[in-house]
C-alpha cells in the first residue's frame, strides 16, 4: 500500500503592528516581469491592495523574477490575505494580458517577521541592494522599481509609508538620506 504525506500550510503570525519581509517568486524563476507596463501594473495593484487591506508599505523592490515587500500590518487583516490578493490579481491580469496559461507564482510567498529597528534597517538595505546584487544596475538608485529613490534621493513615492526608524535618522530629509546611505556598502560612497 502506498502512503502519501501531505503538508499543511504553514501558519503565519498575524498581529497588528507586525512587520514582514515578503518575497514572492515567479514560477520556475522565469523572468516574467519584463517591460515597463508589467512594473507599472504591479505597482498599481500594490497601491489598490494597500487601500483595500490597510497595510503600510515601508519598502519594495520589483525585480524581473521576484518581488520584495516590507509590509507592516496596520489592521487585523492577515498577511496571507494581503499576499493572496496581490498575487492573484497580478497573475490574473498578466495571464489575460499576455494570453498566457498556467501558474505565474512559484509557490506561496516567503515571509520573515522583522523583530526590531536594527533588523528593519538591515532588511531595507537588503531590499534596496537586491537589483545591484542581481547585476541589473551598479547603484541601487538606478533601479526605477523600488523605494530606494525615496530613501536615498528624497524622490516622492506614493506607495511608501516612512518607518519611524528612518525618520529618526535626522532632523531634515537631507540628513536622513545621508545617514541612511551610511548603512550601505562602500559602493555608494564611491559613486558620489
Amino acid at each position: 500500500m502506498t502512503s502519501t504525506i501531505t503538508h499543511a500550510k504553514r501558519e503565519r503570525f498575524n498581529c497588528v503592528d507586525a512587520i514582514y519581509h515578503i518575497v514572492t517568486r515567479c514560477n520556475n524563476k522565469e523572468l516574467l516581469i519584463k517591460n515597463e507596463l508589467d512594473f507599472i501594473k504591479y505597482k498599481f495593484i500594490l497601491k489598490k491592495c494597500k487601500e483595500k487591506h490597510g497595510f503600510l508599505l515601508y519598502d519594495y523592490s520589483i525585480m524581473n523574477n521576484h518581488i520584495h515587500l516590507l509590509i507592516k500590518l496596520f489592521t487585523t487583516t492577515n498577511i496571507s490575505q494581503i499576499m493572496h490578493s496581490i498575487n492573484r490579481w497580478y497573475a490574473r491580469w498578466y495571464n489575460e494580458h499576455y494570453i498566457r496559461r498556467g501558474h505565474f507564482w512559484e509557490d506561496r510567498f516567503y515571509g520573515e517577521l522583522v523583530k526590531n529597528d536594527a533588523q528593519l534597517l538591515a532588511v531595507m538595505r537588503y531590499i534596496d541592494l537586491n537589483p545591484v546584487k542581481a547585476g541589473l544596475c551598479k547603484d541601487p538608485t538606478e533601479w526605477p522599481y523600488s523605494g530606494t529613490h525615496f530613501y536615498l534621493k528624497g524622490i516622492k513615492d506614493d506607495l511608501l509609508d516612512t518607518p519611524e526608524i528612518y525618520t529618526s535618522l535626522g532632523d531634515t530629509e537631507e540628513i536622513r538620506q545621508k545617514t541612511y546611505s551610511l548603512i550601505f556598502p562602500s559602493i555608494l560612497t564611491r559613486l558620489e
